[in-house]
């Protein structure tokens, strides 16, 4: 009911093949919300600026604010016209207050004048270039490409889905295949990438069919079918792993010298080159007991995640559970008010069921540890999660550090196959943020929007 399988007959299945029930549906759009709240910050006191100021007029696609500090830093456009009704902090998905922008939409959707970046010339100067993609709202990792010249010799497109039920990417591929792919020529090209990696879940036959038809002009690429899917908090991995032959896991971080592009990425990167818009709209998968049926659905940024739940058939009152993400990795809501932030995948839904304290299911409850090793079994970097779960408990932080808890990527398998329902995989965020103040890895590497 929410979203995960019995104990034994998950210990067969990690993660669920549930891919599916998304892709059998076309994609359909969430339409305007009544209020759009676009955040300036991804992570507390990041650096921002607002462009607008209260009572203003705004056009979709226009500038409204720039996040993060310069030379690195992203612009963050009105996703839909009408009037800024408050600039300051507002509640946002990863657990804080953002400085922010709220508009309220006048349900008109009138566009700002822009021109496709490929109309202004800008396809020799590769600075000029990625200047025009920071200020179209592109997501990509702008520290590392100052840092290396715009000079990237490898790319690495992570397209397996690791969470259950979120299929965002695979709709992606199969609705803008072509798109994709001429996003990703422009790419590597402004970069000089020479090798390309495309990774995809040999389960999925006609889209890797698509990507091949798609992708014969493009040197230097290779679409590896592989038989299991990979968190992106696993590039690191990946990386070593494709491109050195080096599949031993000792840091998440991707390689100075790689670059990670997720696919919503390369779509950004075509509509700012051939058709000038900016980084408004995203495509998410809703799924859960919580709404009528997992579905597809392209979303203006900064929509409320309430809208989005009532869209996709789901009643806001009946929820006991909302992530976002997926069931696994997916960052739990304490509220529906927060809007939806650029590299969200998906939205996870679960309904709440109430029952007397004598009735309640044991599956929801903590138990002891059984030693079961099954946390072991599944975790993909090696560590004895349950051990470094314990040392975090107890404020053995050293033996935690010792043990590996750094190295954890945050996959959610441990506490998804854990029969006792301990909450290891948040025991394990605990523990680094106890030991060196870092939040969680996932939101670091997969929610920021100014990188990898």
């Amino acid at each position: 009911m929410d979203g995960f399988l019995p104990t034994f007959t998950r210990r067969l299945l990690t993660p669920p093949a549930l891919k599916g029930l998304a892709l059998d549906r076309s994609s359909s759009r969430a339409g305007i919300p009544e209020r759009v709240i676009i955040p300036l910050q991804d992570v507390p006191d990041a650096p921002f600026d607002i462009m607008v100021k209260t009572g203003d007029f705004v056009r979709s696609g226009q500038k409204v604010g720039l996040m993060g500090k310069p030379p690195a830093c992203i612009s963050a456009h009105a996703t839909t016209s009408g009037k800024v009704d408050h600039t300051g902090p507002l509640p946002h998905p990863l657990g804080f207050k953002a400085h922010a922008v709220s508009i309220l939409p006048n349900g008109e959707d009138e566009q700002d004048k822009l021109m496709p970046l490929d109309d202004m010339g800008l396809g020799g100067d590769r600075e000029k270039l990625f200047e025009g993609f920071r200020d179209m709202g592109v997501p990509l990792n702008y520290g590392l490409l100052y840092a290396s010249g715009f000079k990237v010799s490898r790319l690495l497109i992570n397209a397996t889905e690791f969470e259950p039920y979120i299929t965002s990417r695979h709709q992606l591929i199969k609705e803008r295949c072509q798109n994709l792919m001429d996003g990703l020529r422009v790419l590597a090209g402004a970069c000089s990438a020479s090798r390309i990696f495309i990774l995809i879940e040999k389960e999925q036959a006609s889209l890797v069919r698509l990507l091949r038809q798609a992708t014969k002009n493009i040197p230097g690429l290779i679409i590896k079918s592989v038989a299991r899917p990979y968190p992106e908090t696993a590039n690191g991995f990946l990386a070593r792993k494709l491109f050195s032959k080096n599949s031993i896991f000792r840091s998440p971080a991707v390689p100075a010298d790689i670059m990670a592009v997720d696919v919503s990425s390369l779509l950004a990167v075509y509509n700012a080159f051939f058709a000038g818009l900016p980084h408004t709209e995203q495509l998410i998968t809703v799924a859960g007991s919580g709404v009528k049926a997992p579905q597809s659905v392209w979303v203006k940024t900064g929509t409320p995640l309430t809208h989005i739940i009532t869209h996709s058939g789901g009643s806001p009152s009946c929820l006991g559970r909302v992530c976002l993400g997926g069931p696994l990795m997916g960052i739990p809501q304490h509220s529906l008010e927060p809007p939806l932030i650029k590299r969200a995948k998906g939205l996870f839904a679960a309904v709440a069921f109430l029952f007397d304290e004598h009735r309640r299911s044991r599956f929801y409850k903590k138990t002891p540890c059984i030693k079961c090793a099954k946390c072991v079994d599944v975790c993909p970097v090696s560590i004895v999660p349950n051990l470094v779960a314990d040392y975090v408990d107890n404020e053995h932080l050293e033996d935690a550090e010792r043990f590996g808890v750094f190295r954890c990527v945050e996959c959610g398998l441990c506490e998804y196959v854990c029969p006792s329902r301990i909450p290891l995989l948040e025991t394990l965020k605990l523990g680094k943020v106890m030991l060196k103040g870092e939040e969680s890895l996932l939101a670091r590497t997969n929610l920021e929007t100014l990188g990898w």
